[in-house]
């Protein structure tokens, strides 16, 4: 039972990380998407310094979410692919 949830723990982990690090990778796209998406709202027409300090701040909320989720399922990995490991 033991090796059962420690199988599941480490694939639920590596899922994690590899979520982490497709957030940390497409924030920028995101980022533009958001500005671009905040122009249309407005009507065609944004000040530059709104729509860079717009993209900049979606893009460092999705590298630390990121980062924050890749962290836990990286330590995550590491812990249960010892655990496991002992198992075996």
């Amino acid at each position: 039972m033991k090796k059962k949830i420690a199988v599941y723990t480490f694939v639920g982990m590596c899922l994690g990380f590899i979520v982490g690090l497709v957030l940390i990778f497409s924030a920028p796209t995101r980022g533009f998407y958001e500005g671009t998406r905040f122009v249309r709202r407005m009507g065609g027409s944004v000040d530059t310094n709104q729509f860079e300090i717009l993209i900049e701040g979606t893009i460092i909320s999705y590298q630390a979410g990121g980062f924050v989720i890749s962290l836990v399922g990286g330590l995550g990995m590491i812990v249960s692919g010892y655990v496991l490991h002992k198992e075996l």
